[in-house]
């Protein structure tokens, strides 16, 4: 009784807020004097080991200098050296550039490949032909006993069976000799190319055309460069290709076949080349002879508008050949000038996505929807990709993650929703629904009060605490600016709540793991420690208490967790041991004890045979099926209003003569009481006015 008596009081006094505060300040206070203390004692070591020197440490060194050349032969430096400033680097006439990371191949290579390089790529060769049988032979002698010949039986067959090995053995050869990107570009320009007239041709000269000024003219650099490049006849090699130009919905071709980039990417990777070309042209004509500065100035430079063969070899040298498709996505994302990818990079693919993808043809004439959707798939992709929260999306990062693929399955996929990989419809509308339920006063912003009120009350006023002082937000520094400084952490904007939100959902990624470490951590020394739980859990012993349920003791509790999560250490908790591959999926339960009691009392009451079912049924992760199951809900709801909505109507316009004469009556005496009571009663007032708003 004792010890259930101290529980209680233990729970009362840890669950009052000014204790609470008390104890953050115990903390704080004991950390800044412990290193304090630590600094001090580094000091003093020093100084007694600057005392405890000697003299003749020269003369020693000198002596023994052969001794320490071999030593340090031996052991490696322990210090690695400085990264060279980006002067330093911009200086280096020899400076490296990132390669492609796999082998050149013919699809990749704008020029042809020699025969020693296409040997590899080749395909295997095809089967042999299928000898007859030895039965065949004495089916045919017994047949034909005469010995005129084969049957007409079998020579019909004999002939089938040579016309297909003739068409297997055609095909495979033909299948054999890959196009390069040269041979498949020239192809698309002669089928879908426009001609050039003279003034386009004399905007897009390439850099060799204006530092030559005998080959003024482009159609006489293309027959130069037809005779050179082509002494073995190549069918595509003509003058007409180069002559001619794409528009943007002729390039579609080269965006999806000889680019491998997905087809909503026509419009941006027209406009980056374009982008490129005429900077280049720019800095090109800008640096001319001056000599030639009477004639030309760089304000008489005129970019282009339309990309010509000329540019597209360029560009498929400079930017694609040396690159493999991870880089290549990287490099058309992010801007030319940066070396990572922020938010606002994404907006014309994913505008692209909702002009051209069938599954988001409705929200044409949604234009607010469309921004909420594309912040949304941004957001997401942020929150998988960017998981150290910094806002900026590096090669790395790409490269370790799906989001190539993703980009690809969206493109090829009709239904939308299918790819529950950032572009799912329905998780959008999953997501925005719940931060339109919290958002009553219809802001954007999401209060710490408003917060309170998700799943059904279900979080303590702790950790909604803390989720406004100490979650990662990986655009707080651009809504500052965009703020003029002002302190974003009073708020949580839609992107902040769609990490919060995918986060609680989901507690088996490590995404979450880390947003929810960083929210119980509260000292921040990346480790749980007894005192940090037990104070996140006083709060629910008390609410448990209040609520009527049975109460789970602290104790009882960090042991079922801790025969879960198996920790290296006994003491505390790290991040390392929440990603476990053998205990991830319920390491999550451990947080939801200490802050979410709804999902905690299901723990506690789960069913077997329901989890069973969970590993077992169709969904990736608990996102996926947690985003269905609301999604239905809300389905649901929708349609309970809308036949709500149509019952009012029918009654409106079934009985039109009884209210006109209800109406008359109340018009013609106002005094009656009882005939407005009986209006109200039946709820013909209500509901007609339901019907005009």
């Amino acid at each position: 009784m004792s010890a259930i008596k101290m529980d209680e009081l233990l729970v009362s006094w840890l669950g009052s807020d000014d204790v609470y505060e008390n104890v953050m300040e115990l903390i704080e206070n004991y950390h800044t004097s412990a290193l304090e203390d630590e600094k001090k004692d580094d000091n003093d070591n020093q100084e007694e080991k600057e005392a405890a020197k000697e003299p003749d440490d020269a003369d020693v060194n000198n002596n023994n200098k052969k001794e320490e050349i071999e030593a340090d032969q031996q052991l490696p430096n322990t210090i690695p050296p400085f990264y060279p400033p980006s002067k330093m680097m911009n200086q280096n006439q020899n400076q490296r550039r990132r390669r492609r990371r796999s082998a050149v191949t013919q699809k990749d290579s704008w020029e042809p490949l020699p025969e020693s390089e296409l040997a590899k790529e080749a395909p295997p060769p095809p089967d042999p032909p299928m000898l007859p049988k030895l039965g065949s032979v004495a089916e045919d002698s017994h047949n034909n006993p005469a010995g005129d010949g084969p049957s007409e039986d079998n020579n019909s067959n004999n002939n089938n069976n040579k016309t297909t090995t003739t068409s297997n053995t055609t095909a495979t050869t033909e299948s054999v000799p890959l196009l390069c990107v040269r041979d498949q570009t020239m192809a698309v320009f002669e089928e879908l190319g426009q001609d050039l007239d003279k003034q386009h041709q004399q905007q897009q000269q390439p850099p060799s055309v204006l530092t030559s000024p005998s080959s003024s003219s482009p159609l006489n650099m293309s027959r130069s460069l037809s005779q050179e490049e082509n002494p073995t006849g190549n069918p595509f090699e003509r003058n007409n290709a180069k002559a001619k130009y794409l528009s943007t919905q002729s390039f579609f071709r080269i965006t999806k076949d000889v680019c491998g980039f997905p087809s909503f990417f026509n419009i941006p990777l027209y406009a980056r080349i374009l982008y490129l070309w005429n900077a280049r042209q720019e800095e090109l004509h800008n640096q001319q002879d001056p000599t030639n500065s009477s004639t030309t100035t760089p304000g008489d430079f005129a970019p282009a508008e339309v990309i010509t063969l000329q540019m597209m070899e360029w560009f498929w040298k400079t930017e694609m050949e040396p690159y493999d498709h991870c880089d290549r996505f990287f490099n058309l994302v992010k801007q030319v000038d940066s070396d990572a990818i922020v938010r606002d990079d994404f907006l014309p693919f994913i505008k692209a996505l909702l002009q051209d993808h069938p599954g988001l043809e409705f929200l044409s004439s949604h234009v607010e929807f469309q921004e909420k959707y594309a912040v949304t798939v941004i957001t997401r992709i942020f929150y998988t990709v960017n998981k150290c929260h910094s806002g900026r999306i590096t090669s790395r990062q790409v490269r370790l993650s799906d989001l190539v693929q993703a980009f690809q399955q969206v493109d090829e996929e009709e239904d939308i929703n299918k790819v529950t990989r950032y572009f799912s419809y329905e998780h959008f509308y999953v997501l925005y629904c719940r931060f339109w339920e919290l958002d009553h006063d219809r802001d954007y912003r999401i209060t710490r009060d408003d917060l309170l009120k998700y799943g059904d009350q279900s979080l303590s006023h702790m950790i909604v605490d803390r989720i406004f002082d100490a979650a990662p937000r990986p655009f707080e520094q651009q809504l500052q600016q965009q703020q003029q400084g002002a302190n974003s952490r009073d708020y949580l904007s839609y992107e902040d709540f769609i990490y919060f939100m995918l986060s609680e959902e989901d507690k088996a990624n490590e995404v979450s793991v880390k947003y929810w470490f960083t929210c119980v951590d509260v000292d921040g020394d990346g480790k749980l420690n007894n005192m940090e739980l037990r104070a996140f859990y006083a709060v629910q012993l008390h609410r448990m208490q209040f609520m009527g349920h049975e109460i789970v003791p602290f104790e009882d509790m960090l042991c079922q967790m801790m025969d879960m999560i198996k920790p290296q250490n006994s003491n505390f908790l790290v991040e390392s041991d929440f990603l476990q591959p053998e205990c991830q999926q319920v390491s999550g339960a451990l947080f939801d004890a200490l802050f979410n009691l709804n999902k905690y009392l299901l723990f506690e009451q789960r069913d077997p045979f329901v989890e069973r079912q969970k590993r077992e049924d169709e969904f990736d992760c608990d996102w996926d099926r947690f985003a269905c199951l609301d999604y239905s809900r809300l389905a649901m709801e929708e349609e309970a209003r809308e036949e709500e909505a149509m019952e009012i109507d029918w009654v409106s316009v079934d009985d039109p003569e009884g209210a006109e004469d209800d109406s008359d009556d109340v018009l013609d005496d106002d005094d009656d009481d009882d005939s407005e009571s009986d209006l109200q009663g039946t709820g013909m007032l209500g509901n007609s006015g339901g019907a005009v708003a």
